[in-house]
């Protein structure tokens, strides 16, 4: 088994092409595979058991198919991307078919969507869906006078004494940092990029791209302060002093929580989404408003918003996952944009935001999986140039054209 990988955190299992073959096709083959590889990495299987379970919990119904001719026209483009890998004591063609056929299986029938016309009145837009990129560059934590670069998805660890450990998910053994007591400290996450932290009261706050977070080594006084522009899900741990995340438009004050915030400083509205306990929303001159689970507050210019939602729409990206209920085509692109880091452009002739997506899209490693899917299922074309995806309605075959007239 040489060609396994090693994997260190449930997403390494929810990207590999050879976890998803054995969830959906289990032959003998694919359960011979896993159970030698729970007998050589013991140490692994808690992950995978936690991988199948939220597999088998972003599954769509499958009963939802495309046509034949989308069918074929995804199972091509897959079917030239997919990485071989070699099985023990197998044929290696037999299983290179196997796995192509599955990954289109995924992107079909649980990863991607399917469109419906939005009855919405088309807005005008930009030639850029997305804004700017972000150079591709580390995550960074800035620590006093010194700037520290991490590798993407590391874990940092604060204990109560304000010490700090980085665990990468390629080593063994975690890296010990200074920070420095007086000073707040900075995360940096760009775009396309994703990280966690465990504050020294042992909160966890998962980041996700184009993030900024600062906190203290150590919380001290009668509350716990951070501030934050961009994207986290954080689980607060359970206090009498007041954990307080400051955005540029509000102050959430919670005790012992889970919720998400997103406030991104290129998005008009903020929304804060509350998973369990209580959250209170204070902004400027207005009376603090209070949330409870399955509850939203969207802030903006005209002020504050509450409505019951279905929280996973807003919490799923630390999963992994993205979830979408006739979300615009132009919004998810622009989420897809900042996971990824690339930008989007659109030609004249589409208007993206006349489509709306409903479903569940699972964040893959591979890009051209993920547009492959979008650019069946909505008719379009995609044409990628590093980091720029241009977009276009697709053209019909001349010889179908025809056939239409």
């Amino acid at each position: 088994m040489s060609e396994k990988q090693h994997f260190s955190s449930i997403a390494d299992f929810l990207n590999d092409d050879m976890f998803i073959v054995w969830r959906l096709f289990r032959t003998d083959e694919t359960e011979q595979y896993w159970r030698e590889f729970v007998r050589e990495h013991p140490q692994a299987k808690p992950l995978l058991l936690e991988a199948c379970r939220r597999f088998e919990a972003v599954r769509l119904n499958e009963k939802r198919r495309l046509c034949p001719e989308a069918r074929e026209a995804m199972y091509r483009q897959l079917l030239t991307r997919l990485p071989v890998h070699k099985p023990v004591r197998r044929r290696p063609t037999v299983w290179k078919i196997a796995a192509a056929s599955v990954i289109f299986a995924v992107v079909s029938t649980m990863c991607m969507v399917w469109f419906t016309r939005s009855r919405q009145q088309p807005i005008a837009l930009n030639d850029k869906i997305v804004g700017r990129t972000l150079p591709s560059e580390q995550v960074q934590l800035i620590a006093g006078d010194q700037t520290i670069e991490l590798p993407s998805s590391s874990e940092i660890t604060l204990s109560e004494e304000g010490k700090a450990s980085v665990l990468d998910h390629t080593s063994v053994d975690a890296q010990a940092l200074q920070l420095a007591d007086d000073k707040p400290n900075k995360l940096l996450v760009p775009y396309g990029k994703r990280s966690f932290i465990t504050l020294a009261d042992g909160s966890r706050i998962w980041l996700n791209s184009g993030t900024e977070l600062t906190f203290p080594s150590v919380f001290s006084g009668t509350s716990r302060e951070v501030y934050l522009q961009g994207e986290i899900y954080i689980e607060v741990t359970p206090s009498d002093r007041a954990f307080l995340v400051h955005t540029p438009k509000a102050v959430v004050h919670v005790k012992g929580t889970r919720f998400n915030v997103s406030a991104y400083a290129d998005e008009p509205t903020e929304v804060v989404v509350l998973v369990s306990g209580s959250v209170q929303v204070e902004v400027q001159n207005q009376l603090p408003l209070t949330l409870a689970p399955d509850e939203m507050a969207a802030i903006s210019s005209e002020g504050v918003i509450k409505k019951n939602v279905d929280v996973s729409e807003y919490t799923s990206w630390h999963d992994g996952v993205m979830k979408f209920n006739r979300t615009p085509l132009n919004e998810v692109l622009k989420k897809i944009g900042r996971y990824y880091n690339v930008s989007f452009e659109n030609s004249s002739d589409i208007a993206l935001n006349e489509k709306t997506v409903s479903g569940k899209l699972l964040l893959s490693n591979n890009l051209d999986n993920v547009m492959t899917s979008i650019s069946v299922l909505s008719s379009t074309e995609y044409k990628r140039e590093e980091n720029n995806i241009s977009i276009r309605k697709k053209q019909l075959n001349p010889m179908k054209e025809k056939e239409l007239h």
